[in-house]
């Protein structure tokens, strides 16, 4: 196997099946999920994310097994927060999803899956009284997006992931909506 991401690729057959990796960094995230700390319904934006998938491509059609982690952390420059209160809650997310990627219009590519879900909800207490815990919603989901390719390599995507069924049965709504940027490295067999 060669890598071929750097050769020109205007010069491949159509026909020829590439296979691939993306890395991704899905730095924008908007959460609805559940607090149990204040045992209600929440929502909540952050920065941070990383992402990894492998795909397959052949013509316009190319689908993608991926994986990814995302946090809400205050700052996109990913400072932390050093104040000292006493109770403190996060939410970030790892989902499984498997998508098909087809063009739309020009460089805009519609992007559309099924997804695996943890929804990790942390309560962290400085407080003796009060333990800290962490608390996993897994869920079943779509995922649903635009993807804008600046060239052959760099994209960004905006996807919505709803959560459809959830472990908990608890009848509550849960997302994950976030902007992330894409780099594809193509490889391919040597002929």
């Amino acid at each position: 196997m060669s890598f071929s991401s750097f050769a020109s690729p205007m010069t491949e057959e159509k026909n020829d099946p590439i296979v691939g990796v993306t890395f991704s960094f899905p730095w924008m995230n908007h959460y609805r999920y559940v607090n149990y700390y204040k045992k209600e319904q929440a929502k909540t934006f952050g920065f941070f994310g990383l992402g990894f998938s492998g795909y397959y491509k052949k013509n316009i059609h190319k689908v993608s097994l991926n994986i990814s982690l995302t946090e809400d952390l205050s700052s996109p420059i990913a400072a932390i927060n050093f104040d000292k209160k006493d109770i403190t809650t996060n939410i970030g997310n790892t989902y499984f999803e498997l998508i098909y990627h087809r063009p739309l219009i020009d460089d805009v590519n519609l992007i559309a899956g099924m997804n695996f879900t943890n929804y990790v909800f942390r309560v962290t207490s400085m407080i003796d009284s009060i333990s800290s815990y962490k608390k996993i919603d897994q869920t079943l989901g779509f995922s649903l997006g635009l993807e804008y390719r600046f060239n052959y390599y760099y994209s960004v995507a905006g996807v919505y992931r709803p959560a459809f069924a959830s472990f908990e049965t608890d009848g509550k709504y849960r997302h994950l909506i976030n902007i992330e940027l894409r780099i594809d490295l193509d490889f391919k067999k040597n002929q």
